[in-house]
């Protein structure tokens, strides 16, 4: 029983940062859509399951790196209290480097399938 409440206990502090984040984060709430959206649109244009659920996988990728970036812009943030440092510069830019390397693979990924589905259709 003390692992259930475990369990619902972390929860809770994960639906915590889910509602910080789309409060605060305008990044986060945009990844947010663009995952719903992927998810209705794909099927649409023709994208098959798998194709789909790669394509909403490498979003969701992305919404990992943000949340993650987010992290480590707010705890920087914390530990040097509005001051410079050129190394809490330097983490914060790589945490956006990784965000911006899975957003190039969301968009590449669905170009391609994309593309791929369009030259392989038949009249």
């Amino acid at each position: 029983m003390n692992e259930i409440k475990r369990l619902l206990r972390a929860g809770s502090y994960a639906f915590d940062g889910l509602v910080y984040l789309v409060r605060e984060e305008k990044n986060t709430r945009f990844l947010l859509i663009i995952a719903v959206l992927a998810l209705i649109i794909c099927p649409l244009i023709g994208f098959s399951s798998l194709q789909t659920v790669f394509v909403f996988f490498t979003v969701m990728v992305t919404l990992v790196a943000e949340v993650l970036n987010t992290a480590i812009e707010v705890a920087l943030d914390l530990q040097v209290q509005g001051k410079y440092h050129p190394k809490v510069k330097i983490a914060k830019d790589v945490a956006a480097c990784a965000v911006f390397f899975c957003v190039i693979t969301s968009v590449t990924a669905f170009l391609v399938i994309l593309f791929s589905n369009l030259l392989t259709r038949h009249p």
